[in-house]
């Protein structure tokens, strides 16, 4: 009876006991990118070569952002940058900051919008970008996301591209 009594009393006791132990800290995640501006720093900082893109076959070596493409933002914020040009648009709208990987680096879901005015090039794609330094590009990881919404996810290259006509 006795050790039933003790079992009973431990059996009360321990879900307070390990409500009250100290929970462990979160682990600190780090961010090499600005608080605000994000879009201008994208556009000065995001490597095409990691994705792609109409722009694949004009990339040298050398040209590597929108920034070295000499393209200058049409619109820019903390969420977004676009470039609206008379043939092309393209766009990079963040839906979502956070270590979506878990490495402990902050990374960015990403909806990356490459559209022909004119032509039958409508693509959508959903990107993970991240940037590990204050020294490199940001670049787009191979990660599933539907930052550009479900019909993207069971893709398998995650993109969806849409004949215009």
């Amino acid at each position: 009876m006795r050790i039933l009594r003790h079992l009973l009393l431990a059996a009360a006791i321990a879900p307070a006991l390990l409500h009250a132990a100290p929970k462990p800290s979160p682990k600190p995640v780090a961010s090499f990118f600005p608080q605000l501006e994000l879009g201008r720093f994208l556009a000065d900082n995001f490597d095409l070569a990691s994705v792609r893109s109409s722009l694949g076959s004009r990339r040298t070596p050398e040209l590597r952002t929108f920034a070295d493409f000499g393209m200058v933002p049409t619109r820019t914020g903390d969420d977004v940058v676009a470039f609206d040009g008379e043939r092309w648009f393209y766009q990079l709208r963040v839906v979502r900051r956070a270590d979506i990987n878990n490495d402990g680096i902050e990374d960015l879901e990403v909806c990356f919008t490459d559209r022909a005015k004119g032509a039958s090039v409508d693509s959508s794609q959903s990107l993970l970008i991240s940037r590990y330094s204050d020294e490199t590009y940001a670049v787009a990881l191979h990660y599933a996301s539907d930052a550009c919404g479900p019909a993207t996810k069971n893709t398998a290259a995650h993109a969806r591209t849409i004949e215009v006509k």
